[in-house]
């Protein structure tokens, strides 16, 4: 009698892609591929899915593709449009050249950002009443967004709340900081600050002090009144840089007088391992009435840009102290240009192309040969920028929605 043709059949026992390359080997390899990639590859199995979604991958793999090459010298900007609404691109630093559009919505409403870390932003809906705006997490790679619960600071001065966003390397963690007075913005009595810290681990609000008065230094100058003098004006950290750990920004000594002479500033930082706020003080840039400073990355270290109507430099922090990279010259036309982008508190970002520029909004400034031009033409005047990078972070978890549902 002939035998069945499925006792020939050879019995097929499904092999573990483990039996050969340990998880740890499957990690490495897998981190080198781009954000969407890994998405895809969710989907092959159920090993996989579980390296994508570690926290340990997620934060591998963003540290490797922040140093890929591709990466470098993307900016997002994201536009808020004439008639409502906001258009999310990326774009080459050096031209704001659009090379991919992320996100695009007209409305009545719109996005403004309120702070990045590895990839994620912070945006604050606008166009509504406080009470209705929503605080948001995106991440446009991969196209997922969080909606953050309402602040829990005192309703009375809500409208005049600030945030810092950042991330905890020690408990590997997102936070949000809120940070408000409940003084008026100008005022001769000391005002208390409150602060609030949202993680995203636990999706809550904890507010760290309740009406306390601490030092706030680096969020206050001394404001000359034709009728009075040493009123109180209270600055926010709306050009905050993170940087290993911490968020910086240029803060204010309380002693200094914004009219007269020159005028000392501190380097204000905010520790999301500690949540302490710490104060630093700037380098001497120049001794000129008129000057700007700013808080930039200049590659992998934290710097200080300083420009005049005379001379501009570059100072980087090196083991707690100052070291100047570059001394130049300056003029007519460039301090404006930096003075408007303080005043409109707008971040600049360092290019390393013909000799080092900066991008300033939509302004182009190359210091070696002070060379100025406006970059993206076409680009809308409500304008903010962000570096670009690659993440995972929210890809699974947290209630994270498609972008489709970014309403």
């Amino acid at each position: 009698m002939a035998k069945s043709s499925s006792s020939n059949k050879k019995h097929i026992t499904p092999i573990s892609e483990f039996k050969y390359m340990p998880p740890e080997i499957w990690s490495r390899i897998l981190a080198n591929l781009p954000a969407k990639t890994l998405l895809t590859f969710r989907c092959v199995c159920k090993s996989w899915c579980s390296i994508i979604d570690h926290p340990d991958f997620i934060y591998m793999h963003l540290k490797l593709r922040k140093h890929n090459s591709d990466n470098h010298n993307l900016l997002l900007a994201l536009e808020g449009l004439g008639r409502g609404g906001c258009l999310l691109t990326v774009r080459k630093a050096n031209t704001l050249r659009k090379t991919t559009q992320i996100f695009k919505k007209t409305d009545l409403y719109w996005y403004v950002l309120k702070g990045s870390c590895n990839g994620l932003l912070l945006v604050q809906q606008c166009g509504a009443p406080y009470f209705l705006q929503d605080l948001r997490l995106w991440n446009p790679c991969i196209r997922k967004s969080l909606l953050i619960p309402k602040c829990p600071l005192p309703s009375s001065f809500l409208e005049v709340v600030n945030y810092v966003f950042g991330f905890s390397p020690l408990c590997k963690d997102y936070k949000v900081v809120a940070i408000a007075f409940d003084g008026e913005k100008f005022s001769t009595k000391p005002a208390n600050m409150f602060v609030a810290v949202y993680t995203l681990s636990d999706q809550q609000w904890t507010v760290r002090n309740n009406g306390l008065n601490i030092d706030s230094s680096g969020f206050k100058r001394m404001v000359h009144d034709s009728e009075a003098y040493n009123k109180h004006e209270y600055t926010f950290p709306s050009m905050a840089v993170f940087f290993q750990g911490a968020a910086y920004w240029v803060g204010y000594d309380p002693s200094e007088d914004i009219i007269p002479g020159k005028r000392p500033t501190l380097l204000v930082s905010f520790d999301f391992d500690s949540e302490k706020f710490t104060y630093l003080e700037l380098p001497n840039i120049v001794e000129e009435r008129f000057f700007s400073r700013f808080v930039f990355l200049l590659r992998d270290s934290l710097a200080i840009f300083g420009i005049s109507y005379d001379s501009s430099s570059i100072w980087v922090l090196e083991k707690g102290a100052w070291t100047k990279r570059f001394s130049g010259k300056s003029g007519l036309d460039e301090y404006p240009v930096f003075s408007y982008c303080k005043a409109a508190k707008t971040k600049i970002f360092y290019c390393e192309n013909d000799g080092g520029s900066f991008i300033c909004g939509r302004t182009y400034y190359n210091i070696e040969s002070c060379e100025i031009k406006k970059l993206g033409k076409s680009m809308s005047k409500d304008l903010s920028l962000e570096a670009y990078s690659e993440s995972l972070v929210l890809c699974n978890g947290y209630g994270a929605q498609d972008l489709t549902f970014f309403t």
